[in-house]
């Protein structure tokens, strides 16, 4: 199966070459989808992504995704677990808002169960993040006011895979940054800053995404 991308160039535009670093041949808006048509190369430490007969990306603006996600109708909110760190050991899920044509509205980080418990498990209360999988909003575009660990706002999320883990939802974290035992969510998904909980916030209100898909490291 072809790959599929989108072009993850925030408020910027993606140049397009005819050979990897070469001449420039078109330009690719934000957001554009895109199929991978070959493998990609190295050249002086730069690696380029063919997309096309004679067109070339830089990769580090793509964003590879599941097609069967991108099928997924509406739209969508797609967290990948990476390696890096925040608030003394939680790990930064980085999560793209789509929109229901397939296009990045935002980026922003996330966080997702305690510091010290940071392997998803189906096990419940066990406060370690979200297990990987498919979830949807039970309320799509509502976005309820909760005090307290929940920052403030809170969406509602069930999976659509068996497992033991209850109660989730998306909000904001305001220990995010702490060192505490109680640094990080009980398991839910958690912005960690202000200005992403209100990106995140508008998001949910505007575009009413109906599933959240929680990925393991892109390879």
């Amino acid at each position: 199966m072809t790959p599929t991308a989108i072009v993850n160039t925030p408020g910027d535009t993606l140049n397009v070459r005819s050979t990897p670093n070469g001449e420039i041949v078109d330009i690719l808006n934000d957001g554009t989808q895109v199929e991978i048509s070959g493998d990609s190369v190295n050249i002086e430490g730069k690696i380029w992504t063919p997309i096309g007969t004679n067109r070339w990306v830089a990769e580090n603006f793509l964003t590879i995704i599941d097609t069967a996600i991108l099928a997924i109708p509406g739209a969508k909110i797609i967290s990948t677990q990476t390696q890096e760190q925040i608030g003394g050991g939680l790990q930064v899920y980085q999560t793209k808002l789509i929109d229901n044509t397939g296009k990045i509205i935002h980026t922003v980080r996330c966080v997702s169960g305690r510091i010290g418990k940071q392997i998803p498990c189906d096990i419940s209360g066990t406060q370690t993040p979200l297990p990987f999988g498919i979830y949807t909003f039970d309320a799509p575009g509502i976005v309820e006011e909760a005090d307290g660990e929940f920052g403030g706002v809170w969406s509602a999320i069930t999976p659509t895979f068996p497992t033991e883990r209850a109660g989730l939802g998306v909000h904001y974290d305001p220990s995010a940054f702490l060192s505490i035992s109680e640094t990080g969510t009980s398991g839910c998904l958690a912005t960690p800053t202000i200005e992403e909980r209100e990106i995140m916030t508008t998001f949910i209100l505007q575009y009413q995404p109906t599933h959240l898909i929680v990925q393991k490291p892109e390879n």
